[in-house]
C-alpha cells in the first residue's frame, strides 16, 4: 500500500504524501466507526474494528484501511455485540444506583455509595479501553476478554492512567467544540494505541 519511499519529501511515495495518506485514513476510519455504531448495539464491534484497522494500516502500513475495518467488523460481529451488551447493562445498573442514592439517601452512607458506584463506572469505562482492542487482536471468548481487560486495567496502572487522561482531554475538546466528535474517533484511537500496543504485545501468543 505505502511501500514507496522514493521521490523526495514532496514526491509521489515521499514522506509528505505518506503522512497525508495516514491522516486521511485515520479520519476516514473514524467516520466508518460512527457509521458502524449507528445500530448502537454494534458500537463495541465498530470500536474493535477501528482499533484493528488503525494499528494494522495506519501504524504498520499493512493493507487497506476500509478493507481491514470491514474485515474485522465482520469477524468480531457476534462476540462484539455480546461484549457491548454486557458493558451497556453494567453501565446502566451502575448509573441507576448512583441516581437512586442521589435521590433517596442522605448523609455519609449515601455519599459513600455514590462515590463507590461512580468509581466503578470509571473502572468499567477503562476496562472497555482494553476489552475491545483485545477483542480485535486475540482469539478469545467473551469471558476471557472480560477477565484480561480487568487484569490489564489493574496490572498496567500507568497505562490505565494515560488512557484516562487521553479520554479526558479528547472529551474536553469535544465538549467545547461538539463538531469535533465527527473527526475525533480516529485520532483518539491512534493516540490510545500508542499506550495499548505496549500492553497487548506482551500478551500475544509466542510463535514457535
Amino acid at each position: 500500500m505505502r511501500n514507496g519511499d522514493s521521490g523526495g519529501f514532496f514526491g509521489f511515495g515521499g514522506t509528505f504524501v505518506s503522512y497525508c495518506e495516514k491522516i486521511f485514513d485515520t479520519l476516514m476510519l473514524g467516520f466508518l466507526w460512527i457509521i458502524g455504531c449507528l445500530p448502537l448495539v454494534t458500537a463495541g464491534v465498530s470500536t474493535a474494528a477501528l482499533y484493528y484497522a488503525i494499528v494494522k494500516t495506519v501504524k504498520n502500513n499493512n493493507g487497506y484501511a476500509a478493507h481491514e475495518f470491514f474485515r474485522s467488523y465482520k469477524q468480531n460481529l457476534k462476540p462484539g455485540i455480546i461484549l457491548g451488551v454486557i458493558f451497556a447493562v453494567l453501565f446502566y445498573v451502575l448509573q441507576l444506583n448512583v441516581g437512586i442514592f442521589m435521590a433517596k439517601s442522605e448523609g455519609y452512607v449515601g455519599l459513600f455509595f455514590i462515590v463507590l458506584y461512580s468509581a466503578l463506572t470509571v473502572f468499567l469505562i477503562l476496562m472497555m479501553c482494553y476489552a475491545f482492542p483485545a477483542l480485535s487482536r486475540y482469539d478469545m471468548g467473551v469471558g476471557w476478554i472480560l477477565k484480561i481487560s480487568i487484569y490489564m486495567t489493574v496490572r498496567y496502572l500507568l497505562t490505565t492512567v494515560a488512557l484516562a487522561v487521553t479520554l479526558l482531554c479528547f472529551g474536553a475538546l469535544i465538549w467545547r467544540i461538539p463538531l469535533l466528535f465527527f473527526f475525533a474517533p480516529g485520532p483518539l484511537v491512534f493516540v490510545m494505541s500508542e499506550f495499548l500496543e505496549r500492553v497487548l504485545k506482551k500478551h500475544e501468543p509466542k510463535e514457535e
